[in-house]
């Protein structure tokens, strides 16, 4: 018999919830407030394509982002840009030093080059670069791909400018109350909604998990030939990177210390919300294109790339971007940014948290 599945969320990893349980069997309701796939997070991020290497403390998580890499990449080949990637050590108050930094990447197993800090960075501003696999994603091209599968697909319907109101878990069956007052039963959901995963929670009475919450600017801009077609990272702790934006002619420019320009914990609530009325954990409004917006940090962010990279004059701001950040909690000592997908233990109700575009290949094996 075939069951309805009901997916919360038309992000990176509801759209391809949504295409697993599809394939599975079953009739598929993809669900979002907004009027388009791919807008929030699934947009407003680094667009970098994991291989492990930003995570030198955790390396479950390192090898967990190198396994899927290859086959993010088979599978969205053309989301995908190649450019010359360049880690790099600061010389100061990092983490890890050059050496374990370099004895990280020999246990990833990944190949990298070591080459001259001095060619791109400032005397004495790191320890070692590298030369690295590690390209960047183009969520433009993701979501027109991801239209395309979900519309050849007969077992998804595509519900977008919906937002979910509430929801109830009874006993073989869970409602969903959509915008309008409709009800939607069905047999099993997938809560995918990233920044809003503890509201919606809340919404069909399940407990928040321990989530904080940041509102995150990425920088844009444009640069000039010195650093075209390049990008640098510069590890490990408070510090930046600088890379391509996908296949759009830009770069994205964001700092651990200084792209979070508020922060919460349980829910996503920040100071510039006590201005408008339609903002709520449940219902987030789009942060890029809202009037209140928190001042911009891109002062502070230029400036601090300026104290390591050499040709930092080369990048000229274009504008930002900005959208909610979910971490668990647990992972703010090492920085591992495990994929979680916790399903409830009397029904088929399952949530979905993860900061790593690759790892949604995890949906294979848990959805039912």
């Amino acid at each position: 018999m075939t069951e309805t599945r009901v997916v919360i969320g038309a992000g990176l990893f509801g759209c391809y919830a949504a295409l697993v349980l599809a394939e599975l069997g079953h009739r598929v309701l993809l669900v979002d407030q907004d009027g388009e796939l791919l807008t929030r997070a699934s947009f407003v991020n680094q667009a970098r394509l994991h291989t492990g290497l930003h995570y030198p403390r955790s390396l479950l998580t390192a090898r967990e982002s190198l396994g899927y890499y290859r086959r993010f990449r088979e599978a969205f080949e053309p989301a995908v840009q190649d450019f010359t990637q360049i880690y790099a050590v600061a010389a100061h108050n990092s983490k890890v030093s050059g050496e374990e930094f370099a004895a990280f990447i020999g246990r990833l197993g990944v190949p990298a080059q070591e080459v001259e800090a001095d060619r791109w960075f400032r005397a004495g501003s790191v320890q070692r670069a590298f030369q690295v696999e590690e390209p960047a994603f183009d969520a433009g091209i993701l979501r027109q791909m991801l239209h395309r599968r979900l519309a050849e697909h007969p077992g998804v319907e595509l519900r977008l400018g919906t937002p979910v109101v509430g929801g109830r878990i009874g006993d073989g069956e869970v409602q969903v109350e959509l915008g309008g007052g409709q009800v939607v039963h069905s047999q099993g959901v997938v809560i995918a909604v990233y920044a809003g995963t503890n509201a919606v929670r809340e919404a069909f009475g399940l407990p928040a998990l321990p989530i904080s919450f940041e509102l995150a600017e990425v920088l844009l801009g444009r640069v000039g030939p010195a650093l075209n077609g390049m990008g640098f990272t510069v590890m490990d702790g408070p510090f930046w990177s600088l890379m391509p934006f996908g296949r759009t002619g830009e770069v994205s420019l964001t700092s651990v210390g200084l792209t979070p320009l508020q922060r919460s914990s349980g829910q996503p609530v920040f100071s510039c919300q006590k201005h408008r009325d339609d903002c709520v954990p449940l219902h987030l409004a789009d942060c890029t294109r809202c009037p209140v917006r928190p001042p911009s940090g891109a002062d502070h962010q230029v400036r601090q790339m300026g104290l390591f990279l050499t040709d930092a004059d080369a990048f000229t701001p274009t504008g930002s971007l900005l959208t909610v950040k979910a971490i668990l909690t647990s992972t703010e000592v090492d920085d591992a940014r495990p994929t979680m997908v916790s399903k409830e233990p009397q029904a088929l109700v399952w949530t979905v948290l993860s900061g790593k575009v690759s790892t949604l290949f995890d949906l294979d094996r848990i959805l039912l």
